[in-house]
């Protein structure tokens, strides 16, 4: 299954960027996901801080921007690689890349300040095991900010309800479980992690109708959702597509 995972990044790694800017709901759902995620983990000059997951080093220009020392881990040989040219286009070259997998990482006990870890988990398939080295790798006193696709929202209805059920279409990525926020904090808990604090972001009405949509419509739905944000999260506030969470690893 491991293989299989990093086999799919691979293969969408180069151009990922230029298929979201494509694509205005796409660019919206990652816009609000690294702001959110990036506020609440509010990185520190001088904090050794690891990016799990780090993809093609999508979040990791802002933290070293804020003074963080950034070591970034992927399965995908492939998202590092674009990371590293993400990065060397932007004249950062102190960061620390390496291939790795979020089940067995590579670093002494309690050696990072915070941890990143940003649209992973689900495609973990032992998480309760990857929630366990982060617990491992993060010094007393330390935050790890997590987020992953909400299984109750309108995008999770279109997934689990509309796509598997009623189209009774194969979804694409191999291993891709969605989960809920009582669940994500349950994981978290299990390994000793204690709950700071819990929200969800993105109200774009799901993908199945967004997604075809010419750019121009995308564009509006995107304004519209902007406008309302504020509405949608007090009126719903544990429906939003992607669940970020801030657990603490108690001193």
């Amino acid at each position: 299954m491991t293989s299989s995972i990093a086999h799919f990044f691979d293969r969408i790694a180069a151009g990922r960027n230029e298929i979201f800017r494509a694509h205005p709901v796409l660019l919206y759902e990652q816009e609000v996901r690294s702001r959110a995620v990036l506020d609440m983990l509010d990185a520190k000059r001088g904090e050794t801080i690891l990016d799990v997951g780090c993809g093609n080093a999508r979040d990791i220009l802002p933290l070293v921007r804020a003074g963080g020392k950034v070591v970034g881990v992927d399965l995908s040989e492939g998202m590092i690689e674009q990371a590293r040219t993400e990065l060397a286009a932007a004249g950062v070259r102190d960061v620390a890349l390496q291939v790795g997998d979020t089940t067995a990482l590579n670093f002494p006990a309690e050696f990072f300040d915070k941890i990143l870890c940003s649209e992973v988990i689900e495609h973990v398939p032992d998480a309760d095991l990857a929630i366990q080295e982060m617990f491992r790798v993060l010094k007393p006193g330390g935050a790890l900010v997590i987020s992953t696709p909400n299984r109750n929202s309108w995008y999770g209805f279109d997934r689990y309800v509309l796509w598997s059920r009623v189209l009774m279409r194969k979804w694409n990525h191999p291993f891709d479980n969605w989960r809920t926020m009582s669940e994500l904090s349950s994981l978290l808990e299990r390994r000793g992690f204690r709950i700071a604090r819990g929200v969800t972001v993105c109200y774009v009405p799901g993908f199945i109708v967004t997604y075809p949509l010419p750019r121009v419509l995308q564009s509006a739905v995107v304004w519209g959702v902007g406008k309302a944000r504020r509405l949608a999260s007090w009126a719903a506030p544990r429906f939003g597509y992607l669940l970020v969470v801030k657990a603490e690893r108690p001193e």
